[in-house]
């Protein structure tokens, strides 16, 4: 038994930098999943809801920003990211406490965009947002111009 994970050891320290790649690699893969999952199939299986943004947040060295938003689904809070983009940090602080659309797979609620340029009243239900989309067409072509979101991560954990 010994023996075994010594050689376990010595493996991952001759390998370890190939191990980090391969992990690291494997995490922009599936960040790249989601997000091809969600152009494809948000029509589909998209749900409407509504968020309201509580703050932004800084990634990076100060270069990049990101919404903080909060939506419930049957309930239950979600606590979401999604990149502040095309905005300048000046006008995406006029968005603070407002609400907007939120759009997530029915089969996974962490896989969410907000619409940040989609206005919405917070007393309505996702069945009254769904008619209001479906009645608008200024707003249905907006849903088009998916949002960039945060890494996956962000959202999972």
């Amino acid at each position: 038994m010994k023996n075994i994970i010594s050689e376990m050891l010595e493996f991952l320290r001759k390998h370890y930098l190939l191990i980090i790649i391969l992990f690291l690699g494997g995490i922009l893969f599936y960040d790249n999943h989601l997000r091809k999952e969600f152009k494809n199939t948000y029509k589909e299986k998209g749900i409407y809801t509504i968020g309201k943004i509580n703050d932004i947040k800084g990634y990076g060295r100060g270069t990049g920003f990101n919404f903080i938003y909060i939506f419930n689904v049957s309930g239950k809070k979600y606590k979401s990211y999604c990149d502040i983009y095309p905005l300048k940090y000046g006008e995406a602080e006029k968005k603070l406490h407002k609400s907007y659309l939120v759009i997530y797979l029915n089969d996974n609620v962490y896989n969410n965009r907000l619409y940040s340029n989609i206005l919405v009243n917070d007393s309505m239900t996702s069945s009254q947002l769904q008619k209001w989309i479906n009645s608008n067409p200024e707003i249905k072509s907006k849903l088009d111009t998916i949002p960039h979101p945060s890494f996956f991560f962000e959202n999972y954990f």
